[in-house]
């Protein structure tokens, strides 16, 4: 439905509605709109497909998968409603069946470009950032003018430590897609990569001017006024560090504290403090002395 995630577009004056419904986040008149839709026509996909988009955003996931399997039935190479359940399984980092979905979708239509998005972020996940590349790359050949894949195309070259590439594709991405709040958090992550805090903090002030109520893009929007505060980068992890694996940060620590452990135990203890007080001048600074709202949850997976 929407242009940034190649959702279904469903055809018609219901799919308009529906569609309207969901942007204004009005759920159950949209459940009304579609379950009318199924009652006039029960023997066709695209009613379930209209359902399990409603459930998709209302994030009941398995309601979702339910009505897509409903349509499936009907039409086994059902584009929409395989292209739902890698949607489903992407949210839900079940990558082991996202990726059969997505095959099913490209087998059906491969220029579907967000499906290789979707495997991009998988494969960016997971640490394999080559093969991310060129699931991105697979994107923007089709789409070469989305700001979103091309700020998800900066944040892996970021992973891959190539920054002037990186750099040259979030100027490119910024051209496009600029009311995607995505768009914005993937270059606020890629800048952040290239240890660029002070762009970081611009993408996601961008970001949070877009989407206010997104609990993700608030969270990423406050680590970003963190980082920018001198005193908490002095003890953030450096970059190069962040590219080691695990067993060897967790070697360098071993050997630290065998080596150093009262230099290192004081510089836990000035961490924590820098964290915290870091933390409360970012709250003060955009709270105040208030508490934050509530926010919406709808996650994209960080690596």
């Amino acid at each position: 439905m929407s242009n940034y995630t190649n959702e279904p577009d469903l055809s018609g004056l219901r799919s308009e509605r529906i569609d309207r419904l969901l942007q204004w986040e009005r759920y159950d008149e949209a459940l009304r709109e579609a379950g009318e839709w199924l009652r006039e026509a029960p023997e066709e996909p695209e009613p379930y497909n209209a359902l399990a988009t409603i459930y998709m955003s209302m994030e009941e996931l398995d309601q979702s998968l339910e009505m897509t399997a409903q349509a499936l039935r009907m039409e086994p190479d059902n584009e929409d409603a395989w292209s739902i359940r890698a949607f489903v399984y992407y949210d839900q980092h079940n990558w082991e069946l996202m990726q059969p979905a997505v095959e099913e979708v490209l087998r059906i239509n491969p220029y579907r470009a967000h499906m290789y998005y979707l495997m991009g972020n998988m494969y960016n996940t997971k640490g394999k950032f080559q093969e991310a590349a060129e699931q991105v790359k697979e994107a923007l050949r089709i789409l070469p003018s989305s700001g979103l894949y091309l700020a998800l195309y900066s944040y892996v070259l970021a992973n891959m430590n190539q920054k002037q590439a990186s750099q040259e594709v979030a100027m490119e991405a910024l051209q496009y897609d600029l009311e995607q709040p995505q768009t914005f958090m993937y270059l606020g992550w890629a800048a952040e990569r290239r240890g660029d805090a002070k762009t970081a903090k611009q993408m996601m002030e961008q970001a949070i001017r877009l989407a206010p109520n997104n609990e993700q893009i608030r969270t990423e929007y406050m680590e970003a006024l963190q980082k920018n505060y001198w005193f908490y980068r002095i003890f953030t992890l450096p970059l190069f560090l962040r590219k080691l694996k695990r067993w060897q940060l967790l070697l360098i620590w071993f050997v630290s504290w065998l080596l150093f452990r009262p230099l290192l135990i004081v510089m836990i203890i000035l961490y924590i403090v820098s964290h915290l007080l870091s933390k409360a001048f970012v709250h003060l600074q955009v709270y105040g002395w208030h508490r934050a709202p509530k926010s919406r949850k709808k996650t994209i997976k960080k690596r």
